[in-house]
């Protein structure tokens, strides 16, 4: 066999496991839970594709400096540095040292005498020695926004770990992406959902549950644990919750309903159904909904001055 024939096996074994790296970081963003989890778990792909015993993932911050988003543990476990100086060292990286070249230059970069290149500012005490290193960088859109990098490949690294580093950063850099935008989408969700479920204390041992909007299983889920919680918080014996803003109530909503209503009395609290308009009530009828051991009300005042009578309580009119 030929040189060329042997060199084309290696370069087509190379792109081979390249697609298949590609595949994997695509897999981990599905299945990693937090981004944390997912640059893990990417860099971990870059080492295995590169052959490279360890290295970490950076993005610039706001001040133009880069922040470590991900460090491989061999990297620190083969580091007599104490934990509090690790931390300092991979917040606000200043650009400079071998490694910048890759930002600086928005492309990849390797060298096999890192020690001895021109840029190299050498490592902090006690940190792994290094003798070989490999960046490629992030991208968004045409701007560079932070780097792969691995190091200490065995042998040292040659053009084809560099293209195969750079064609793998441009897929671990949209699963971040993509997985960030799904973490915000989802706290944004989180947060309409806070809003949407406010539970509100009028009055010594009286919280208030205004419900707006259509209920799913997901809302009503998350309404009755805070219902629940509301109560036990606020040592309540007493719960009005208020369907004026649900527009239509069908037979699983109902059934959401009572279900909140039979915890909230297994808690010892008395719940008192507010905002049941006449078309909701015939709906009500029509649906076979058996609401006979819960009291409801017309209104949401009605259905306070009730909460207010079981506590001996009430509204005077002054003068």
């Amino acid at each position: 066999m030929s040189t060329d024939d042997s060199k084309q096996i290696v370069e087509n074994n190379l792109e081979k496991r390249t697609l298949e790296a590609i595949n994997t970081v695509f897999r981990e963003r599905i299945h990693c839970a937090t981004l944390e989890d997912l640059c893990k778990r990417s860099l971990s792909v870059a080492e295995e594709l590169t052959g490279s015993k360890f290295g970490w993932i950076g993005e610039l911050n706001p001040l133009g400096k880069l922040d470590t988003i991900a460090i491989s543990n061999p990297g620190w476990d083969a580091c007599r540095m104490p934990t509090s100086n690790a931390t300092l060292l991979i917040r606000d990286m200043a650009l400079r040292g071998v490694w910048s070249r890759v930002v600086l230059d928005g492309k990849g970069f390797f060298t096999n005498d890192p020690m001895n290149h021109p840029d190299s500012v050498g490592v902090p005490d006690d940190h792994p020695p290094l003798t070989a290193f490999l960046g490629a960088p992030l991208r968004r859109g045409e701007q560079v926004i932070g780097m792969v990098s691995v190091a200490n490949k065995e042998g040292g690294y040659q053009e084809q770990d560099s293209l195969a580093l750079e064609s793998l950063s441009v897929a671990i850099n949209e699963a971040i992406h993509s997985k960030r935008v799904e973490e915000r989408i989802s706290k944004q969700t989180q947060e309409l959902l806070e809003i949407s479920t406010p539970i509100l204390q009028v009055w010594e041992g009286i919280v208030i549950a205004p419900l707006i909007g259509t209920l799913d299983s997901q809302r009503t889920q998350h309404f009755m644990e805070r219902l629940l919680q509301a109560i036990v918080d606020n040592n309540s014996p007493l719960a009005l919750v208020d369907i004026t803003g649900v527009p239509t109530v069908d037979t699983q909503t109902a059934q959401h309903l009572i279900e909140s209503i039979s915890a909230a009395k297994l808690l010892g609290a008395k719940v008192i159904l507010t905002g049941i308009r006449p078309n909701i009530a015939q709906t009500l009828v029509h649906l076979g909904v058996d609401l006979a051991d819960i009291e409801t009300c017309s209104s949401l005042s009605t259905g306070l001055r009730m909460a207010l009578g079981e506590m001996g309580l009430g509204i005077v009119k002054q003068g």
